[in-house]
Parts: C-alpha cells; structure tokens; sequence
C-alpha cells in the first residue's frame, strides 16, 4: 500500500505511465503495448511514510529503473541515499508484480516488494522490509478512484490501506508532440498503530498471595489462602497493543510536463496526521519531489 516510501515512489511513475499510455491511445488506439524500460530520478524535501515522518526532515534522491512486459508482469529496483546523512545508499528496493484489467474501467496491480535498509537506518519504514501489496483502481471518466492496501510481513505484521480519488487534466500543450498536466490527489491512509506501556505485575503473578493446603476435620483437604506479601520492590512488564486506526490526510498537486518518451515532473504534497495518532501534531506538514522519467 497502500505507498510505503520506495512503493510511494513507484506510484508517481505508474501515474506518469497511466498518463502516457491515455497519450498513446489517443494517438493510435490500434497500437498494442511493447516491453517497455523507464528510468526515474527523483529528489524529495522529505521522506514521507503514509503521511508520517521522522523526527528531523530528511530529504533524499532516488533512482529508479523498472522493465514492464507487455503480459502486464513487472520488476524494479530503487536505490535512495538521504541527503544529510551518511555517505553511502541509505536504502534499495526491489520489486517484482503483476498489472492486469478486471473490466474496461477496472484495473488492479499486485507487487511483492523486499527492502534492504542499514541496521542504523532513520527512516521509519525501515522496520517493515517485506512488503506484499494488492491495488484496485476504477475510472469514473470524470473522476478515477484507487484502493491500495499494504502488508508488512515478517515481526510487525501491520496492514497499510490507501483510498485515493485524483483528477487527471491536460491543461496546455507548447507543441503536437508535448501536453502539460496536473492531477490534484486526495487521500486518505489508514493502518496498523503499536502502543506499548508499561504496567505493574500483580502479586499473584510476582509470587505474593495464593493458597496453602490442610487436612479438614472431614479428612479431606481444605486449603487456607496465604496473606498477600507486600512486594518492597514491585516487579513491571512491558504490554503492546495494537489497533487500526485512520493515520493521515493527503493532498498531492503533481504537475507535469509530458512528451512520448519522457516526463518532468514536480509535485507537492500536504499531510495532516490523523488525532488518531498520540502526541502528534495536526498541523500540516509539507513535501516537494521533482522527477524525470525517460522511458525507452
């Protein structure tokens, strides 16, 4: 889902994609898709988890290649290096899955993504490297809608789902071959929280109290309860709950300079973290990415 930093990364070319492909039909609709190659660069303010950040702003660069065959099958790698920190890749993504049409104006991809990440990494999607997604997009014609859900495999076991609704226009064209376009974005992200506190054992269960046996009068066994020590040092454990819960809110402005066999791209997004989330702040948050994509 869902968009997890490399898969959010993937989204914006799979956008661009959907965006060159509507060029292609409208120019030739007899034509059918070939394999295709595309190369992306991106830089980004700030690395952005489902609206979430770090405690510091860290902004990156990405490079990406991904190879689509014309069965719908699909694989890329990415690699990202944070501007501000460390020397080497700060962390690489490889992805591999499946594009298919369900109806004329309902289409879905599923992916399998596994990333590699320092052990001293800063980003918050480094806890979560195995990441299976599943995504359903419906074109309204006036409007397209997407459901995108994410889930981390491994020790967290958290689900990430993603309701998305965009508008897709062309807005001006500098020549016959090139289209200008936005597609303003609104989304709404929701997942898996993990709260852990801290508590008190009870003494029942840190040795105070409990039972002792006897004979009865009966010749039975009776038992008498023992008295409940009073622990001078109290004994305490660490207890996580978990729960779904609505995480963000975004808005994405992307505009584009489009041109058959590249696109440039610039893109800004508003976050505003669900009251859902404990301690954070509602104030809206702001990134900025600007991508080439070349496609061969």
């Amino acid at each position: 889902m869902r968009q997890n930093f490399i898969l959010l990364l993937l989204l914006f070319s799979a956008a661009l994609a959907r965006a060159q492909d509507r060029a292609e039909v409208e120019t030739d609709s007899a034509e059918t898709p070939g394999t295709s190659l595309t190369l992306a660069s991106v830089y980004a303010s700030d690395a952005s988890y489902y609206g979430q950040t770090a405690g510091d702003r860290l902004p990156y660069v990405l490079a990406n290649a991904s190879l689509s065959l014309p069965s719908g099958f699909f694989i890329s790698a990415g690699a990202y290096k944070l501007i501000n920190y460390g020397s080497g890749i700060s962390g690489i993504g490889l992805t591999a899955g499946y594009d298919f049409n369900i109806t004329k104006n309902l289409s879905s991809t599923v992916s399998f993504t596994r990333s590699f990440f320092p052990d001293s990494s800063l980003l918050l999607q480094s806890t979560n490297v195995n990441m299976a997604s599943a995504a359903l997009n419906y074109d309204w014609q006036w409007l397209t809608t997407g459901l995108n859900a994410d889930y981390a495999i491994g020790d967290q076991n958290a689900l990430y789902m993603t309701f998305d609704a965009s508008k897709f226009i062309a807005i001006a064209s500098l020549t016959a071959k090139d289209y200008i376009s936005v597609e303003p974005t609104f989304q709404l992200v929701g997942g898996t929280q993990r709260i852990a506190t801290i508590e008190q054992v009870p003494q029942d269960e840190s040795g105070g109290g409990g039972l002792i046996p006897f004979p009865g009068k009966s010749g039975k066994k009776e038992f008498l309860p023992l008295p409940v020590s009073k622990n001078k040092n109290p004994q305490y454990r660490e207890v996580e709950n978990s729960s779904f819960d609505l995480l963000s809110y975004n808005f994405k402005l992307p505009l584009a300079y489009n041109r058959s066999s590249y696109v440039l791209e610039a893109t800004y997004q508003a976050s505003v973290l669900s009251k859902q989330i404990e301690g954070a702040s509602q104030k809206p948050r702001s990134f900025f990415f600007l991508g080439f994509y070349y496609m061969f």
